[in-house]
């Protein structure tokens, strides 16, 4: 299992791009959105780890909240895995909490569950693996 990328909640997105040109000189390799989350991403290459800024497309999304509850920053920290199914199944046998009864398809083509920060040591945690589920291929 590797670090796959971080996700940083962005309440100024066009600020937060001028600032990652200025200070790294890197801007978005790719630009997705992802409706069934109200979110836009935005990927960047820090030297082999993906930075994901997030920008909230609706007031009642996931990442609006956040920023509305804990102000923009760090959002999550995601994790790369060969098998969902098989990672949810393994963190539930931990005794460990989910945030959806399973994966879902997320940005950059992947599918994606989060694991609550209560059970993470404070930190939101998204696992990743490769594909989309079979209703959304």
């Amino acid at each position: 299992m590797q670090l796959e990328h971080i996700g940083i909640a962005s309440a100024d997105i066009e600020a937060d791009l001028e600032r990652y040109r200025l200070l790294f000189g890197i801007a978005p390799y790719k630009v997705e959105e992802v409706p069934s989350e109200g979110v836009r991403t935005y990927f960047l290459d820090a030297g082999g780890t993906k930075i994901e800024l997030l920008e909230a497309t609706s007031a009642e999304s996931a990442i609006a909240r956040h920023i509305e509850k804990r102000g923009p920053g760090l959002h999550h920290l995601a994790f790369a895995v060969e098998n969902a199914d098989g990672m949810m199944e393994r963190v539930r046998q931990q005794g460990l909490r989910p945030l959806s009864d399973a994966p879902k398809a997320g940005a950059d083509g992947k599918l994606i569950f989060f694991v609550h920060p209560k059970d993470a040591g404070g930190v939101l945690t998204e696992f990743c693996a490769p594909g989309k589920p079979p209703e959304a291929e």
